[in-house]
This record gives structure tokens, C-alpha cells and sequence, in this order.
């Protein structure tokens, strides 16, 4: 019995194999992913015990004993952890791989001229427990340059530290984009001091406009927002609080009504979990996708922008259905480099995953798609 279920293993494994992309192990040497195997028999074991690592979230030490007791390597928990952050960087080339050319949504993650000028970065946070942990808690802040997918700084605190952009510093050439937890006059205020540009997902409540630069009267979001067609954004220039220097941008694009209405369940069951209060107005606002900016060059379309928030977004979905479906795991937490390192590695598990499941969705009993001349 235990030889058939090695058998079925193994077959797991090359089919799970054939979904990289094409180069991996000749690119495994070229980014210096290791120097000499030193104890494991071939690069395909070395990924796999990383991602015994990073995809059961086990130990160091567990995976080391894994290893030994399945007769792949035989190595310490340093030797792993050594091994994990030399392999950053192919992490990295196998995610943009992956994201570029077979990610399912089948996104280009081509620079488009407009953002030549940009650093684009966009920074996320996430929650990580401790194995066996009784409640502590750990929050990963990480900034990712969305065209390269490199983790360009990360900052760890307990939970007491909340999502904002001051967890991290920024250049003039910056342009970050992030989701509605980011958005607030603060944020917005110390982008501005640091003469960053940025593209933010709007939080109703959480910043103010105004019509006017006297800020005599107020930009009615719902209002504007129920004159904005389908398919159609409409964008429109205005004011924000005095503290923070403007004027800035808000984008309004009306969703199907299928993802208006999974909008708005979501935000129904989170108020009845919480026990709070469930505003109309917030609901209708479900209905659509509101990005605030501070690029207002007219040259800047707003189809650009949301396509740019949009690019954001896929890898997002791909990074909450790793931390939902599998959880984060261990979190190697005393050393920068190592951090990088996991960060990369469970991105890559997070579009790897994306695949598979793109895989599924499209399966073939006979086993090979159809062409057109079929």
C-alpha cells in the first residue's frame, strides 16, 4: 500500500511539474538558486522541499525531518532556511512567468508608456500566526513593485499596527496603488509629503471632497456615482480636506450587477458579523469601483488607471486564496533576507494555485484542447 500511494504521489508531482513555466531548472543555476546541490539529488527535490515549506506552512525543523524520512535529502532546519533565501530571486522569475504568460486572467504585465516614468509599487499587509500559536499574531506590511513582483521592503509588527502607507518611505517617482484600507486624508498627506503619486481604492467616509476649491460645497459621491453608465467610467477633479495639498481625482465605474450584488452581500454579512449597522448608501455604493488619485494629467485616461488597479487586484485574489484556502504559514521573522525570500516563494505557490485552478475549470476528458479546424 505504501508503495501505491508513493506511485500516486509521484504522478501529483509531474503532473504539478508540467504547470512551470518552461526554463525553470536552467534558470534555478543562472539566479544562483544554489551554487551545489550539497545532499539533494536534483533541483526538482530542492523545490519540492521548499514547498513543503511553503505550501503546508511546517517548520524548518519539520520539513528538514520530511525530507530525511521520505528519502529526499538529508539536511538541518539552517540548511533549509539557507536554501530558502537563495532561492528569492527564482521565486521571483517563476512568479512573473506564471503572471505574465498563463495567469488566468490572462492580463499582459507589459509597462504601458504612461507609467515610464513611475516606480510602481503596491503594498498590501497580512495577517501571520505562529504554528501552535495561542493567540500572537503577527503583521506582515510588504511593498511589491507590481511589474517585476519584487518585494521591495516589508516591515513586521504585532497587530496594534494598522495598514497605512507610513509603515514604508517613498520617492517622488513612487506611484503606489493600493486597496480602500490605505485610503485616508493621512495617507494621502504624507504621500503628498513625500511627493509621491498614487492610486487608491475610495473608502466612503474615509476622506472628504469637495465641488470647489473654497470647499464650500460637498462632492456627493452617490450622487455622481448614479449619473456613471455601465461600461462607461466618468471621472471628476476635485478638492480634498484642507490637510491634505490637492486637487486629486476620483474615478467611478459602475459594475455588472452580478458583482454588485456579491459586493453587497459581502458587505452585509460583515456588518450582521460585526454587529453593526447596515447604511443604504453604502450598499448602493457596492455598485461600483471608485479609485482617488493624484494623477490628473489628462493624458492619463481613466481606463488606464483603473486598468492599473485592475493589474493590482490579480495578484491580490491570488495572495487572499493562498492565505484563505492554505494559510501563510511560518513566517521566518529574524532575518530580512529570509522574509524576502518567503514573500516570494508564497507568491509564486499563490499563481501556481491560480493555474491549477484555471486548469481544472477548463478540463478535457480526452485530455487536449480542441482547435478551431478540429
Amino acid at each position: 500500500m505504501d508503495s501505491l500511494i508513493g506511485v500516486r504521489e509521484d504522478a501529483n508531482w509531474q503532473y504539478l511539474l508540467q504547470f512551470l513555466p518552461e526554463g525553470w531548472r536552467s534558470q534555478a543555476k543562472e539566479l544562483q538558486a544554489y551554487h551545489r546541490l550539497r545532499g539533494v539529488p536534483s533541483v526538482e527535490l530542492l523545490l519540492r522541499i521548499l514547498l513543503l515549506h511553503l505550501v503546508d506552512g511546517v517548520s524548518l525543523v519539520q520539513t528538514a525531518n520530511i525530507a530525511a524520512q521520505a528519502g529526499w535529502a538529508q539536511l538541518s532546519d539552517v540548511s533549509v532556511l539557507k536554501r530558502l533565501r537563495s532561492a528569492e530571486q527564482w521565486f521571483r522569475w517563476m512568479s512573473l512567468e506564471l503572471a505574465s504568460q498563463a495567469h488566468p486572467a490572462r492580463i499582459r504585465f507589459d509597462r504601458p508608456p504612461w507609467v515610464a516614468p513611475f516606480r510602481v509599487r503596491s503594498v498590501e499587509a497580512t495577517v501571520v500566526s505562529e504554528p501552535g500559536s495561542t493567540g500572537t499574531n503577527w503583521r506582515v506590511h510588504y511593498s511589491l513593485g507590481l511589474f517585476d513582483l519584487a518585494c521591495d521592503a516589508f516591515r513586521l509588527t504585532d497587530q496594534s499596527i494598522g495598514e497605512t502607507v507610513q509603515n514604508f518611505t517613498f520617492h517622488p517617482q513612487d506611484l503606489v496603488v493600493a486597496d480602500r484600507a490605505y485610503c485616508s486624508g493621512k495617507s494621502i498627506a504624507w504621500l503628498r509629503q513625500q511627493e509621491a503619486s498614487y492610486v487608491f481604492r475610495y473608502k466612503p467616509r474615509s476622506l472628504r471632497l469637495f465641488q470647489d476649491a473654497a470647499r464650500r460645497q460637498t462632492f456627493e459621491v452617490l450622487a455622481h456615482a448614479r449619473t456613471v453608465p455601465l461600461d462607461h467610467p466618468r471621472s471628476w477633479q476635485v478638492t480634498p480636506p484642507a490637510e491634505v495639498p490637492g486637487p486629486v481625482r476620483i474615478i467611478l465605474l459602475k459594475k455588472s450587477r452580478a458583482a454588485a450584488a456579491q459586493a453587497r452581500q459581502a458587505y452585509r454579512y460583515h456588518q450582521r458579523r460585526k454587529q453593526k449597522p447596515i447604511n443604504p448608501a453604502i450598499v448602493e455604493l457596492h455598485g461600483y469601483v471608485i479609485l482617488v488619485t493624484n494623477v490628473i494629467d489628462p493624458a492619463v485616461t481613466d481606463a488606464d488607471l483603473l486598468n492599473l488597479y485592475r493589474l493590482r487586484w490579480q495578484i491580490e485574489i491570488a495572495f487572499k486564496r493562498l492565505k484563505s484556502i492554505m494559510g501563510l504559514g511560518h513566517l521566518p521573522k529574524y532575518e530580512a533576507r529570509s522574509c524576502r525570500a518567503w514573500l516570494a516563494g508564497k507568491l509564486f505557490v499563490a499563481l501556481l494555485l491560480e493555474l491549477l485552478v484555471e486548469a481544472a475549470r477548463l478540463f478535457s476528458p480526452w485530455g487536449y484542447p480542441l482547435t478551431s479546424r478540429a
